[in-house]
């Protein structure tokens, strides 16, 4: 199924995060960065591992990297858990489902309601009739001889 505009923005938002490889630690990190070494499972290349949630801290970040002369890379990740499932599903669109949960939702209240047995009854009820009709009637009536 095709993603929409808003699932694109909630996996960017939720669902990916951002990795920083160097070998060398800049004097200043900042806020929003997360600071671990790595393992011979990343590829043994790099020391240190930054993992940034915004774009903002990933700017800094790279700034403070590129003025202390330090060689880094970066690589995008999926975060695990909840998040990872629910938003990054490549079958399904996130909000497509959420909409037609609301659509069904919407529709069983009001099956509930007794809004449809309400208005099938107003709508099948005989009008009752006009007093200017049944008035016009009786005077005819009258006019009437006999």
């Amino acid at each position: 199924m095709q993603k929409t505009a808003l699932d694109r923005w909630l996996q960017k938002k939720l669902v990916y995060v951002s990795q920083v490889y160097c070998n060398t630690l800049p004097h200043q990190i900042p806020q929003g960065a997360t600071l671990e070494e790595t393992t011979a499972a990343s590829g043994g290349r790099y020391l240190y591992r930054f993992t940034v949630t915004t774009d903002q801290a990933m700017d800094e970040l790279t700034a403070n990297l590129e003025v202390a002369n330090i060689t880094y890379t970066s690589r995008i990740a999926e975060c695990g858990g909840w998040k990872g499932k629910l938003f990054n599903n490549p079958d399904k669109s996130f909000t497509l489902q959420v909409s037609w949960v609301i659509f069904g939702i919407a529709i069983l209240s009001m099956a509930f309601s007794g809004l449809p047995v309400h208005l099938w009854k107003k709508l099948s009820a005989e009008d009752p009739p006009d007093e200017k009709k049944a008035e016009a009637a009786h005077v005819e009536s009258a006019r009437l001889p006999g």
